[in-house]
């Protein structure tokens, strides 16, 4: 399983390359992939407009997330 952080999702998304996405996918391997809230609401407060964020948003509401307890 890997948590990736905000910064790591900000640099897939900025590479217009696609190098660091290929990197990430390699380093993935077959692993699972999850998201923390706090790392969803800090990608969409990100966005730079509203068509943006609605795209953003909407793949966003794919992802498996990690949910926080009381004992996390």
């Amino acid at each position: 399983m890997l948590l990736i952080d905000t910064s790591v999702w900000i640099s897939v998304f900025r590479d217009l390359t696609g190098q660091v996405r290929q990197k990430l996918e390699t380093l993935i391997d077959n692993r699972d992939v999850f998201l923390a809230r706090f790392t969803q609401l800090e990608l969409l407060q990100g966005s730079l407009n509203e068509k943006e964020w609605t795209l953003l948003s909407t793949y966003l509401e794919t992802q498996d997330y990690v949910e926080l307890t009381n004992d996390s």
